[in-house]
């Protein structure tokens, strides 16, 4: 497929599979397809953006995280749903989320904890990152 479909078909299987209603894409510009309509799923952001800084930590680790956000955080991911969310899953996408991140979040605030297994969403990271990446 191509790369606007995939996003479409993230963005289904997200919603109707995993129940994440109040998920966001945000892919760095440098990485996003041309042509692309960024809406409330998908988000572009300049590589370099400021508010990406706040997730270093998730990049260097590489690795997906659940919990709770800072205000600001929830902010720049959910606009003005932010208030709503209460708990988010966050998946780096490529090498040190080189393409971006997918956030995940859910109105309960136990949904998303720090003691839960990440390896599920490693997993769709990985299948996310090639769909973008077209390997």
């Amino acid at each position: 497929r191509d790369t606007a479909a995939a996003i479409a078909a993230i963005e289904s299987a997200l919603r109707e599979e995993f129940d994440a209603g109040q998920s966001v894409l945000v892919l760095t510009a440098s990485r996003a397809p041309q042509g692309i309509a960024e809406g409330r799923f998908l988000r572009v952001v300049p590589a370099d953006a400021p508010e990406l800084r706040s997730f270093e930590t998730l990049f260097s680790a590489g690795k997906p995280r659940c919990g709770q956000l800072r205000d600001s955080q929830r902010e720049f991911l959910f606009g003005a749903d932010a208030p709503e969310v209460g708990s988010v899953a966050l998946v780096p996408l490529g090498s040190k989320g080189s393409i971006g991140l997918l956030a995940c979040g859910s109105n309960d605030s136990h949904r998303f904890n720090p003691t839960m297994s990440t390896d599920f969403l490693g997993h769709i990271g990985e299948l996310i990152t090639a769909a973008l990446s077209g390997d």
